[in-house]
């Protein structure tokens, strides 16, 4: 890209000492302070969605956004040479950790109140695959596909390799979750149920990781990383927090039922909102995920890396499926109602 030094002090007017980059975004050294420069490679329309959902959450009262910087001609990002980016202050944290307790509830509140002052949030123009409400049985359904293709590929090789022998052996009881997951959201409210939610309008983060949430020392909040937000409804959202935290040898009803009363505090879940949330979570995203990195994307990683990834999705499933057909039967004897 562009040197960033003179991207921000020709369209700033900020000298700059030092430009660090720091995963995706650029810690700058500057006489204001240390400044965050972030970037993607997303077209206006894209790029204009994200800012105007952050500056909407900033000026309806959510604290834990950072507003972008009116550049010397009073817009809130500028061009770069392949997509587009901000300038916005550098906040010294670091990373929530979800296996504690007392930061998990912190970004559930956080997360909650996101969702609740985003609500009333409309744009005036077209950003494409920004609107998903009433959308995830549309979705689940090309992933099948997707999945299905993914086979295909593997049965047209002349050579197996390491990877596609274990996607192969796991791959139909994956396949089998992903149909039901479908064919249980056709059966439930979830269209009513969106309807409803549409009306509210809320903006979904749509990537809540621990490292999007960032505690200070004096223990303020702040979400970053909005690149994937989206209009949908907050179930999204919260079924995501919801596996990142049970996945990988945590599949425990007391951490399910923690998150959802936590949550419950900021806005009431009803039972038939809880089922969307089992519906959801049935979905085998990770499996789906990795093949689409080895099959289309073709990420840049070893064999090696690749395999280890897929073994932890493996070894993790039995417990993941175990939990989810207790779930199920534990929603079919009423043992989950509202929470409010």
């Amino acid at each position: 890209m562009e040197n960033v030094k003179e991207l921000i002090e020709k369209n700033y007017e900020i000298p700059v000492f030092e430009a660090e980059k720091i995963k995706n975004a650029y810690k700058i050294k500057t006489d204001k302070g240390y400044l965050c420069f972030k970037s993607s490679n997303y077209d206006y329309e894209q790029f204009k969605f994200i800012i105007n959902a952050i500056e909407y959450l900033y000026y309806r009262g959510f604290k834990g956004v950072l507003l972008p910087y009116k550049t010397i001609k009073g817009d809130n990002f500028i061009k770069k040479d392949n997509g587009y980016g901000y300038l916005c202050s550098w906040i010294d944290s670091r990373e929530a950790d979800f296996k504690n307790p007392i930061e998990l509830k912190m970004c559930l509140d956080t997360l909650g109140d996101l969702h609740l002052l985003s609500r009333g949030f409309k744009v005036d123009f077209h950003a494409k695959g920004r609107d998903q409400y009433g959308k995830w049985v549309k979705r689940f359904k090309k992933r099948c596909d997707e999945l299905l293709y993914f086979k295909v590929i593997i049965k047209s090789k002349d050579e197996i390799s390491d990877f596609d022998d274990i996607y192969l052996k796991c791959f139909d009881a994956h396949y089998r979750q992903a149909l039901k997951s479908v064919k249980d959201l056709e059966n439930s409210n979830y269209f009513d149920i969106m309807e409803e939610h549409k009306r509210k309008s809320c903006i979904c983060h749509h990537d809540t990781a621990n490292h999007n949430f960032l505690i200070t020392s004096n223990l303020d909040m702040y979400m970053i990383d909005f690149d994937y937000c989206i209009l949908d409804s907050h179930l999204h959202d919260l079924s995501s927090i919801i596996i990142r935290n049970l996945k990988y040898g945590n599949w425990d009803f007391d951490v399910l039922e923690f998150i959802l009363s936590i949550y419950c505090n900021k806005i009431p879940i009803n039972k038939d909102e809880i089922y969307l949330i089992f519906c959801f979570m049935q979905f085998p995203q990770d499996f789906w995920q990795v093949g689409l990195q080895y099959y289309v994307e073709k990420q840049p990683w070893d064999e090696d890396f690749f395999v280890r990834k897929l073994k932890r999705i493996a070894e993790d499933s039995k417990d993941r499926m175990s939990f989810l057909k207790d779930f199920e039967q534990r929603l079919k004897e009423g043992q989950y109602g509202d929470f409010s």
